[in-house]
């Protein structure tokens, strides 16, 4: 029984790293490469596949030129939802700071973002873990 689940945790893990890097083929997670091969989001905290040892406080989006964030969602490797609680700016930003009320357990977790600038939206995600 405890091999069984051992084995599902394994391919979910496997799985909900591997699905969003495969998906995307490119960069730190966008999905929008015209423009100058820009990326959207040039760095972020907690980095993309970082393994983090201790808590996250805030998640961090620096993107490659000023951007609107229009929406910033949280994910645990089971799919489920986590509430972020933040207000987006509603004007271009290079950097958008969310602080997290909730602390993340030891795990995967997916970050999927959207941004507009100008006359095109990007989108993007990556994954990282806390032990």
């Amino acid at each position: 029984m405890i091999s069984t689940r051992i084995i599902a945790i394994s391919l979910a893990a496997v799985a909900f790293t591997s699905v969003p890097a495969i998906a995307q083929g490119h960069g730190h997670g966008s999905s929008h490469t015209s423009h100058g091969g820009m990326k959207g989001v040039s760095a972020s905290v907690p980095a993309k596949g970082e393994i983090v040892k201790g808590r996250v406080e805030k998640l961090v989006l620096e993107f490659e030129h000023p951007m609107v964030p229009k929406s910033v969602q949280l994910m645990t490797e089971g799919m489920e939802r986590i509430e972020i609680d933040a207000q987006l700016p509603v004007k271009p930003v290079e950097r958008v700071e969310i602080p997290l009320s909730e602390t993340l357990e030891p795990g995967g977790y997916q970050v999927s973002w959207r941004a507009g600038a100008d006359d095109h939206e990007m989108t993007g995600s990556f994954t990282f873990a806390v032990r």
